[in-house]
């Protein structure tokens, strides 16, 4: 494999006047890694790094062409334009106008073989996705902003995914698309949705649900356990770990708010071991001391599964004028 890869890495390396070192472990990982074949590989870098063009067609690869747009309001031809923030799962034949974040090659297992995707992430003024895309696109790499048409969605961990297929048509973006800022959001907005990635709500937490405090997960694939057994891998010795599950309302809608070991431990002021499992009414009185009947600032993703919709949280915190009436109150009791 090294003969292969070292003259590729030589040539590209004269082509491209990128370190032969970066370009020989680019190689490694698109050809050992995701089984690319050899052509495509080279044929990859060079779109990517933008410095030489290649001639040589490919039906499995797609080129994009340059497209001047007015940086507004999408052109009537553009069939079923949808901002991110509306896009469902189900939804075909859809028009997006985005900007592409970190996309990278990754090898997946189908029902048929192993086979070489695109994922990453998609972005404009409303929300942010995640993206796969099932031809092989090097440009995409180097484009900042492009237009997709006739993709699909379908659901990826729990929300909604931009699929590109052999079908849709990309072309690269001339206009100017404003990057996604953690959006603000009701929660009945989120309970109507397929799930949302970095949102923030605002909400008083008025119940614990049970599966809090301390769970144990199996160490295989991290599923919460039930009496010692994993649904999928059976009887094992679980890890130990600690979350919340709590209701959060905001007046609008209610949702499910799951916070992890560091969220918990810092809510709380304590940590997993600083707990036993056979005294778990100690650990769900703390919890619901610290959580219930307060307004919180939750940032986050929401997923939804077969248990519903599920705030996922990845920070959470109280609101400033909350925070400052308990630095007042404790003042008061200080003196």
């Amino acid at each position: 494999m090294k003969d292969l890869i070292a003259p590729m890495a030589e040539e590209l390396n004269r082509a491209l006047g990128i370190d032969k070192d970066t370009l020989e472990n680019e190689l490694k990982q698109l050809i050992q890694d995701f089984k690319v074949p050899a052509g495509e590989a080279k044929r990859s870098l060079l779109k990517k790094y933008r410095k030489k063009e290649d001639s040589g067609g490919d039906e499995n690869s797609r080129d994009l062409k340059p497209l001047q747009y007015d940086a507004g309001a999408p052109q009537a031809d553009e069939g079923l334009f949808k901002q991110l923030k509306d896009i469902r799962n189900g939804d075909t034949g859809i028009t997006v106008i985005v900007n592409v974040i970190d996309p990278q090659y990754r090898e997946i297992t189908t029902q048929n073989d192993k086979t070489a995707v695109i994922e990453g992430m998609l972005e404009d003024a409303t929300a942010r996705v995640h993206f796969t895309s099932w031809v092989d696109i090097p440009d995409i790499f180097s484009i900042r902003s492009i237009v997709i048409r006739n993709a699909y969605v379908k659901s990826f961990q729990g929300m909604p995914n931009v699929n590109i297929s052999e079908s849709s048509v990309l072309e690269e973006y001339q206009g100017d698309i404003p990057g996604y800022v953690t959006r603000k959001c009701d929660l009945s907005e989120l309970v109507d949705s397929d799930g949302a990635y970095n949102i923030e709500v605002e909400g008083d937490m008025i119940s614990i649900r049970p599966g809090s405090g301390i769970i144990e997960r199996c160490p295989v694939c991290s599923r919460v356990m039930q009496k010692g057994q994993c649904r999928a891998h059976g009887k094992l010795n679980g890890v130990r770990d600690l979350r919340i599950k709590a209701v959060i309302d905001d007046g609008t809608g209610s949702m499910i708010c799951v916070l992890d070991r560091d969220l918990t431990q810092k809510l709380i002021g304590k940590g997993i071991d600083e707990f036993s499992a056979d005294d778990p009414d100690t650990l769900n009185e703390l919890i619901r001391s610290k959580l219930i009947g307060y307004p919180f600032v939750v940032k986050g993703n929401v997923t939804s599964g077969d248990f519903g919709k599920i705030l996922v949280a990845a920070s959470i915190s109280m609101p400033a004028e909350e925070t400052g009436k308990l630095a007042r109150a404790l003042m008061g009791e200080l003196q």
